[in-house]
């Protein structure tokens, strides 16, 4: 079979195969060592197990790594090692054997999923994969026991809610998006899933360049609290005044969720306890330690440890107002913590209503709601009830009289986390879009090639068939389709020639984005024209294109898919990043979404350092798809295309 080689190091792109042994020394950061790290890594231990990953050097050489189960979701497996370094891989590297454990913890944890799960005040009934006493984390939750419901493995607790508070919502409210809160699904597969034993991260990231998108912690009572700062990376939610009395508001998925350390709880838990868990597994406390006494060593994460050498967050008034950042590894994919719950909505998210404010909120029954508000002091309300199906009926009250909607349930998604329901390009109570999303490259003109090869005369003279891309055929054709440009026929092309082309593809043709549109019909002239309206968002330009089953919806695997081949085509040293010599090859630019990463870099790199990793122009995708699929149901279908179509 050959050597075997040990892995040793982990980068952010992958395994790499070193034989030095200090590839793991923390150069800024380092933890002391307590008791509880000894115990994690003595659990740690007791629970690993020899994997053999095929192929991963490269040269057929198999790669041996002990290491723990954490996940496996779809293709991807999430491994611990010994020293506590978390690796994904593709389950196609793993052997016939080390699939088959993967398939039967999976089996597993199916059910545990899907038996009856027990509230915190009967914990010893049920048979928690073989831990009989609950963990310590599960305490927090024991004053919502009513509301709660958790089980747990040797690693993670497993906590189900609706999250709905007790308390009252959104009360305060002086810049609304129209959303109001209904329950949510986080159950079984969908749970909010807390480490049990936390380890210490060597590179702590930190939420003011992070983890825009998605929740960042758990409060006691089952709600999710999000980044202080919203999606746009830019405005902190309650300085903005987004934000009810208790500190949350709702997503667009009328879920409601907090953005700062809900310490109103403390009235609940009692002073000196937890009032939420950041999901790396450390507790968040309020603005006072244990001992009654506010902390006086906080440090950049908002953090330090207690008499006892465990570490917790504290809640404080100014920014970052919870965890600022995650002591403990986690796992960032598309912006925000991986896996995580899906909220999902039951119709389509609204715009904000500027002038509005809201004055109360009532729950005057189960499942019946009132939201009142004001729009520059007249006033109205929102009556709505969420029936036992899912459905849900709302009635919008105005001295102009009452008008009703009814929405069904539409299909929940797992919970991977790879979309919650405050997504960028939300709109802000003014209508318009955010600032901190403008010309992030979310957008192009009705050109194709991304938006730029439609006004490039030669581009558009050898590209005869109008699909973005210069083929093998029009290549061979090159010559003829070029000595059309040469109008006087001296045998040179001048600029002259070359302006006055330009000048035609700007003044004719109808000037219809390619896609899938009412007709149905592919095709328009390259190029943004003077009668083409508005500038049109670019997957609605390339509908057609992306749509590669061609049944006339686009599925969110269709546009991560082609920006995924895109950026592979471009990068040829297969260092997970794309230079700007990379960008200028060839080849990914033979599609679309190629051109769109050639013509849009700057705007896609938006950590500004010159370079676009592959989280970049994933991510940037998932912003386009968000911003167009209202209903949230992972799929952009023809109605939501015509819909985006600026006017």
């Amino acid at each position: 079979m050959g050597i075997v080689r040990v892995v040793v190091a982990l980068t952010a792109f992958g395994l790499v195969i070193n034989t030095s042994t200090d590839t793991f020394g923390h150069d800024t950061h380092s933890h002391s060592p307590h008791s509880r790290a000894d115990k994690d890594h003595a659990d740690a231990t007791s629970r690993s197990r020899m994997w053999t990953i095929k192929s991963l050097t490269g040269d057929g050489t198999p790669t041996m790594v002990k290491a723990s189960l954490l996940t496996a979701d779809h293709d991807q497996v999430r491994l611990q090692t010994l020293d506590g370094r978390v690796i994904s891989i593709s389950s196609k590297t793993l052997t016939a054997e080390d699939l088959k454990f993967v398939h039967q913890r999976q089996e597993r944890m199916l059910q545990l999923n899907t038996q009856p799960f027990v509230r915190l005040t009967a914990f010893q009934s049920k048979d928690n994969q073989g831990v009989a006493n609950p963990p310590a984390l599960a305490s927090f939750f024991k004053p919502f026991a009513k509301t709660i419901r958790f089980h747990w493995d040797r690693d993670f607790l497993f906590v189900e809610s609706t999250g709905m508070p007790d308390h009252p919502m959104m009360t305060g409210i002086t810049a609304w998006q129209q959303q109001v809160p209904i329950p949510q699904a986080y159950t079984g597969n969908n749970a909010w899933k807390i480490p049990l034993h936390p380890v210490p991260a060597p590179n702590p990231m930190s939420t003011k360049e992070h983890f825009f998108r998605g929740a960042i912690a758990l409060a006691v009572n089952g709600v999710p609290i999000f980044n202080p700062i919203k999606n746009n990376g830019k405005t902190d939610t309650l300085l903005a005044g987004e934000l009810d009395r208790w500190g949350g508001h709702c997503g667009r998925a009328d879920d409601y969720h907090y953005h700062i350390a809900p310490v109103h709880l403390e009235k609940i838990v009692g002073a000196g306890n937890p009032v939420a868990v950041a999901l790396d597994g450390y507790a968040i406390y309020g603005y006072n330690d244990p001992n009654g006494k506010p902390p006086t060593d906080l440090d950049w994460l908002n953090g330090h440890k207690g008499p006892d050498g465990t570490y917790h967050y504290h809640a404080t008034k100014t920014f970052p107002y919870l965890n600022g950042g995650f002591y403990g590894e986690v796992i960032e994919l598309n912006g925000q913590v991986d896996p995580q719950p899906r909220a999902q909505g039951v119709r389509p998210a609204l715009p904000g209503l500027k002038g509005a404010k809201i004055v109360g909120y009532e729950n005057p029954k189960p499942d019946n709601f009132i939201v009142r508000y004001e729009v520059f002091g007249d006033p109205r309300s929102i009556e709505y009830e969420v029936a036992d199906n899912g459905s849900a009926t709302f009635n919008f009250v105005s001295a102009q009289g009452t008008m009703t909607e009814t929405y069904s349930p539409r299909k929940r998604g797992g919970g991977d986390g790879r979309q919650n329901s405050e997504q960028p390009g939300s709109q802000r109570p003014t209508g318009k879009e955010p600032q901190g999303n403008r010309g992030r490259g979310d957008e192009s003109r009705g050109g194709k090639g991304g938006g730029r090869s439609g006004d490039d005369p030669i581009v558009a003279a050898l590209d005869a068939n109008g699909d973005g891309q210069i083929d093998k055929d029009e290549l061979r054709g090159a010559s003829a389709a070029l000595i059309k440009l040469d109008v006087n026929k001296d045998q040179k092309i001048s600029p002259d020639e070359l302006r006055d082309r330009s000048s035609q593809q700007r003044g004719g043709g109808n000037g219809k984005p390619q896609g899938i549109g009412p007709s149905g019909k592919t095709g328009g002239s390259k190029g943004p024209q003077p009668g083409d309206g508005p500038r049109q968002p670019w997957i609605f330009v390339h509908a057609n294109e992306i749509d590669l089953d061609k049944n006339k919806i686009i599925s969110r695997e269709e546009i991560v898919g082609e920006a995924g081949k895109a950026f592979a085509g471009y990068d040829t040293n297969n260092d997970g990043k794309l230079s700007q010599n990379e960008l200028q090859g060839r080849g990914g630019s033979r599609s679309a979404m190629g051109g769109f990463l050639k013509g849009h870099a700057q705007e896609i790199d938006r950590d500004d350092d010159g370079v676009l990793s592959r989280a970049e122009v994933i991510g940037n995708a998932e912003r386009m798809f968000a911003k167009m699929d209202r209903n949230r149901d992972d799929t952009i279908s023809s109605e939501e295309l015509e819909e985006a179509r600026r006017k």
